[in-house]
């Protein structure tokens, strides 16, 4: 993990080659990545997120030691974190177009009790459902669903075929509308 600082930081235990190089990144990248998303965001909360975000997909990289090119490979890393972080925010200001705008979305006192208690009740039968899911599963899901990716953007993050991705949120769509069909079945108590 990156701290605000550069430093990387590190478990008490024996760092490996790996996290050396890890951390070398980290000292030398820090700096020109928060300038470069700097130039290219409107909002500066987002640039250490987004600094976060692109060390982290550096973390997943399963060779990170034989990077030939680390300049190259972090900055098409950087301009990818933007790209997904743009299309994220394009599916939240869609929804809100959707609702009307977010400035004219009613969060007030015009929701009954009864629906709050209802719609609390529902987070918690999709919190349930999502947790009998397989991780990857359940991660493809989040992404499609939540993050508005798509199945070709999962399948390159996740290393795995488009149809595989497109196995795995037919299952986890399938088995959460079992899931919930089963519960509201039940009596209530």
């Amino acid at each position: 993990m990156v701290c605000s600082t550069g430093s990387a930081i590190m478990s008490s235990s024996e760092t490996s080659p790996r996290h050396d190089r890890l951390d070398q990144f980290a000292r030398r990248y820090y700096a020109p990545l928060v300038s470069f998303f700097r130039r290219r965001t409107r909002l500066s909360a987002d640039v250490d997120d987004l600094v976060q975000q692109a060390f982290l997909r550096l973390s997943q990289h399963p060779h990170v030691d034989a990077i030939k090119n680390p300049d190259a490979y972090i900055f098409q890393t950087a301009a990818n974190t933007l790209t997904d972080h743009v299309r994220r925010n394009g599916v939240r200001r869609r929804i809100f177009e959707e609702a009307g705008t977010e400035d004219t979305v009613e969060w007030s006192s015009e929701v009954s009790p009864e629906r709050v208690l209802q719609g609390s009740q529902s987070l918690v039968q999709l919190v349930a459902a999502l947790r009998t899911l397989p991780e990857r599963t359940r991660d493809i899901f989040m992404l499609r669903c939540f993050e508005g990716l798509r199945h070709a953007e999962i399948a390159r993050l996740q290393g795995i075929s488009v149809r595989a991705s497109e196995g795995h949120l037919a299952k986890a769509l399938a088995r959460i509308s079992h899931f919930l069909e089963q519960d509201s079945e039940e009596p209530p108590q």
